[in-house]
């Protein structure tokens, strides 16, 4: 009898909430359908719980861990209220069993986990609009850490290390929800008029998708890509993806193109299950 991983799959899926327009410009469109198409592979593979990190709940001290059982309301973003999509409602359950579990792990691994239940907790934008995507039923269940911003991008593999670790037998994926490069667009625009306006970003972000598909080595890329492209919280997210210990083979790129100016891509990692 072999050994079943727990984690069934990992997945880059964005957090800008023009995904969520009613009337959305075509890559976000795409971007928003190949979100939900994430959702329903998690489903189809039965996964109990979904460990993840929003580079938009961004911390200073220690890594902080929703602890609260759920988590409802709205948020108005504080860029984005003036659209459609900047009213914002939520509706999360928290796998707080996993969630303690989590934390206890992060402070066994040597750093520092806080954990965090109070009324009206301001839910981020990123978690909003992934959440929304992948599980529109709200049946799933999520344990949630925040990006620390001043710990080692390397730090992040380590917390997501400590949450498959928590995760026992569960059958958990990780997430991140982030972008990619992140040179805005500094005016108000149509759907229409979305674009890269800094083709160099462009370049940095095919080039680094293009290394995810080949299943090489992304890590080596990142100090240079973050530099060139203005990268989303220095790539934090593929670091803490990096902890599942499913992203060292090739990804599958589901989607890719800018979301106001910035880069935005879905990516999914399958965990190959060995057993039976």
């Amino acid at each position: 009898m072999g050994v079943v991983v727990s984690v069934v799959a990992a997945a880059l899926v964005p957090g800008m909430p023009q995904l969520l327009a009613a009337e959305p410009a075509p890559s976000w469109a795409e971007l928003a359908a190949a979100t939900r198409e994430v959702g329903d592979r998690l489903r189809r593979l039965d996964v109990q719980a979904v460990l993840l990190l929003s580079t938009q709940w961004f911390t200073v001290l220690g890594h902080q861990v929703q602890c609260d059982p759920r988590l409802t309301g709205s948020r108005t973003d504080e860029n984005w209220y003036r659209y459609d999509y900047g009213q914002l409602r939520h509706d999360l359950r928290i796998d707080v069993e996993l969630a303690h579990a989590w934390a206890d792990a992060v402070d066994a691994a040597g750093m520092q986990a806080r954990r965090t239940r109070y009324d009206g907790f301001p839910i981020d934008t990123g978690t909003v609009t992934a959440s929304r995507l992948l599980d529109p039923d709200g049946r799933g269940r999520w344990a949630i850490v925040s990006c620390n911003l001043y710990a080692d991008p390397s730090a992040m593999g380590a917390v997501a290390r400590a949450g498959v670790r928590a995760a026992g037998d569960r059958r958990v994926a990780v997430l991140a929800v982030s972008g990619l490069s992140s040179g805005l667009i500094p005016r108000w625009i149509t759907p229409d008029q979305d674009r890269f306006e800094n083709a160099e970003h462009d370049r940095w972000n095919r080039k680094v998708l293009d290394a995810i598909r080949a299943g090489a080595d992304v890590g080596a890329l990142i100090p240079e890509y973050a530099r060139a492209a203005q990268v989303d919280s220095q790539f934090r997210a593929h670091a803490f993806l990096a902890g599942s210990g499913v992203v060292d083979g090739p990804g599958e790129v589901l989607a890719y193109g800018p979301v106001w100016g910035t880069g935005a891509a879905v990516v999914w990692w399958p965990a190959e299950e060995m057993g039976t």
